[in-house]
């Protein structure tokens, strides 16, 4: 989140203002915005393309993007660096200083290394008979739990309590195991949509609007 902040924000402080670069920011930010839901979209898998398409298509209306980029985005192999090929194009556009150029560049270059250690994470799981090993011996250690606690429980009306043990140390036990599962995987249950378009979207337009309104020029 913060890195993408850092691109619109650099791309704010050293794109000169006049009417070519201003556009130029409008549209790093744009690209910044579809660079996190095309990342997004990667983790969500193929249920999230139609709303990634019409996210950017909503670029494309807004004269963000053209429908061929937008076209050509749903269609790469690897969206989130599509996206961010797109970022840096932008950037060779602008007539910058080569030590601002490189810092927004740096900015970027981290995003690459962002978006591999998401990629690593997602496709790396732990091994299915790992999974399937933890599974088994919960069902084989709850099947003959009852036996252990048939003693131990054994001043209750006819060992009554054995039931309700059971039923408590298992939903323990196989809530813990779900827990681990989801470990495994969290992207399926972030809420990766409020990221995308409330911390980093909402707030580079924001960021966006502040510097065109002037507020900051103004000396105190």
């Amino acid at each position: 989140i913060n890195n993408c902040r850092n691109v619109v924000r650099q791309t704010n402080t050293f794109f000169p203002d006049d009417a070519r670069h201003n556009m130029l920011k409008r549209r790093m930010a744009a690209e910044t915005a579809a660079f996190i839901k095309a990342l997004r979209n990667f983790l969500r898998g193929p249920t999230d393309d139609a709303t990634l398409r019409y996210e950017l298509y909503d670029l494309v209306d807004a004269g963000l993007m053209t429908p061929a980029q937008a076209d050509e985005t749903m269609r790469a192999s690897n969206r989130p660096m599509f996206c961010l090929s797109a970022m840096s194009a932008t950037l060779r556009k602008a007539d910058l200083d080569p030590m601002h150029s490189a810092r927004i560049d740096t900015s970027i270059s981290v995003l690459v290394d962002l978006t591999g250690a998401n990629e690593r994470i997602f496709k790396s799981p732990i091994p299915l008979v790992y999974t399937r090993l933890t599974s088994r011996f919960l069902i084989f250690f709850l099947l003959l739990l009852p036996l252990a606690l048939w003693g131990q429980l054994g001043e209750s009306w006819n060992h009554w309590a054995t039931i309700p043990a059971e039923f408590l140390i298992a939903f323990f036990l196989f809530g813990i195991e779900e827990v681990g599962i989801q470990i495994e995987e969290p992207f399926s249950i972030l809420p990766l949509e409020a990221f995308c378009n409330g911390a980093i979207a909402a707030t580079s337009e924001e960021m966006l609007k502040a510097v065109k309104s002037g507020v900051f020029d103004d000396d105190p």
